[in-house]
């Protein structure tokens, strides 16, 4: 007896479909949706059970589409591009929107870029709730992937590659306290090893720039402490003593400009960071994601 198929398709299912066939592969479609590769190969797998059908073959130039997969690809196409025109329709003639927007943020982009842009949200859709959970990069994929949060922004070490994903690129700043010997000079990595560093996390991307840095130059990695937060960074400086404060420019534009901070240039640079989006299945027909995204394209973080 031949298997019902199932008709329980699902947005995400198309999406991830439609991005493997455009991108040329797991790994790509999944940099694309911003999720991780087996999010990606198991959300195919969901498609193909509903399905009833194998939908990719190995070819010679990896994935290819079996009949099935090709008959579904214009399909699936039309279906996402007519659901992203519906939305967009909708934004477009009401500003009624009711929606509640869930954004995961690391704390630097949560606390010192978004919340003018949220504020420019809330003008142009005044129903629209929404929320901001602040996390590591870690964290933020988890939410996202896990379907608790709509939007991740992540941001990481640049590693070169560039896709739809990066929104922007930031720069890593290391400063201290006005009156250390090193502020508003040039230092070299053996003159900073002997300071302690404080960052807010000593596990995360922050530490490996700091530790790319050294390991380049050959020089033993200087003591880190974690103090938990930008603003404990920031009073752990102030409070005088030797110590280096490791933060996104962003983060301490303010103090820089007034001299409550002082940069200490390093030559080579600190690698640099990008501001990555990461997409949960349904956000790309979302009006709200669309309008956010695009103020953080191309924005100056410093």
């Amino acid at each position: 007896m031949k298997e019902e198929v199932k008709t329980e398709l699902e947005l995400r299912h198309l999406r991830a479909f439609v991005a493997v066939v455009e991108k040329g592969g797991h790994t790509r479609a999944a940099r694309s949706l911003g999720v991780s590769q087996s999010t990606v190969s198991e959300t195919l797998i969901s498609l193909e059970r509903t399905l009833g059908t194998e939908l990719f073959r190995k070819g010679a130039r990896g994935v290819a589409l079996t009949r099935s997969g090709e008959a579904l690809l214009p399909h699936a196409r039309r279906i996402l591009a007519q659901t992203s025109e519906l939305v967009a329709d909708l934004a477009g003639v009401t500003t009624q929107v009711k929606a509640t927007l869930v954004v995961a943020a690391v704390e630097s982009v949560s606390t010192y870029v978004l919340p003018p842009l949220l504020a420019g949200l809330r003008e142009r859709w005044p129903k629209v709730r929404l929320e901001v959970a602040t996390g590591v990069c870690a964290e933020i994929r988890e939410g996202v992937a896990a379907g608790q949060r709509d939007l991740g922004l992540s941001l990481e070490v640049d590693g070169g590659q560039r896709d739809e994903s990066v929104l922007t690129r930031a720069r890593l700043v290391i400063f201290g306290a006005p009156a250390h010997p090193l502020a508003g000079r040039k230092a070299s990595p053996d003159e900073l090893r002997r300071c302690d560093f404080y960052m807010s996390d000593a596990a995360g991307d922050y530490h490996q720039a700091l530790r790319r840095h050294f390991e380049a130059a050959d020089v033993p990695q200087p003591r880190t402490q974690a103090l938990g937060t930008v603003e404990g960074v920031k009073r752990g400086i102030l409070a005088g003593g030797t110590a280096l404060g490791l933060l996104p420019a962003h983060a301490v534009r303010q103090e820089l400009s007034a001299g409550v901070l002082a940069e200490v240039r390093v030559s080579p640079p600190l690698p640099g960071l990008v501001l990555r989006a990461v997409l949960g299945p349904e956000s790309g027909n979302s009006p709200l994601v669309e309008a956010l995204l695009g103020s953080l394209r191309g924005l100056a973080l410093g």
